[in-house]
């Protein structure tokens, strides 16, 4: 049994959780919502504090990226990495671009009172997403992979959180979206949390 920990408003654990949900997984969640308040009992086991952390057996894993990686390659199906070395380096490419780039400006965004700046930002990179969706069904590939559960929750969040962002300006971005969060998993990868944001919808 894997033991899941979690924080519920938290882009990276959902991440976690989206695979999670994907591989249909028996899993146990424990969710610590307050970062500054971790119980001792996680600190042995994670001693930095970093939330997702993953215990599977004997072995605990936190990072999103390695947990994710960790946990498509220990449960292979269904397969959320393509099948080449090129289109896998290209995949991890990607991830570490929506990394870098989306979520920046997302947590900038969200920190600074003065919003305009960094949304004029968010939806220049928002445009060239919907540039990218004008020919491609997913972000990598021809199959949905680590690198779409890598930008979902930004995107979620985006769509459920940024009231003054006019996503229709973004038809092929927008479709991409529907794809991503109309799948079965995307609803039981969310937290009572992100539940109540999707209302804003």
């Amino acid at each position: 049994m894997i033991t899941l920990y979690s924080n519920p408003r938290c882009a990276d654990s959902h991440k976690t959780r989206l695979v999670l949900a994907e591989k249909e997984l028996p899993v146990t969640t424990i969710e610590l919502d307050d970062p500054d308040n971790l119980p001792e009992e996680f600190l042995k086991l994670n001693p930095y504090g970093k939330l997702p952390t993953v215990v599977d057996r004997d072995d605990v894993f936190f990072e999103p990226t390695i947990i994710n990686e960790y946990l498509d390659e220990r449960y292979p199906h269904p397969p959320l990495k393509p099948g080449s070395p090129a289109a896998r380096a290209k995949m991890r490419l990607a991830v570490l671009h929506i990394e870098q780039e989306i979520y920046p400006l997302y947590f900038n965004w969200e920190r600074v009172k003065k919003k305009s700046e960094p949304m004029k930002k968010i939806r220049a990179y928002l445009k060239t997403l919907d540039q990218h969706f004008a020919r491609a069904t997913w972000f990598v590939a021809d199959q949905y992979t680590l690198a779409d559960i890598t930008l979902a929750p930004a995107l979620y969040r985006l769509r459920t959180t940024a009231h003054t962002l006019d996503m229709s300006q973004w038809p092929h971005l927008c479709r991409y979206m529907d794809r991503l969060f109309d799948r079965p998993a995307f609803d039981q990868s969310l937290s009572d949390y992100e539940e109540m944001l999707r209302q804003k919808f």
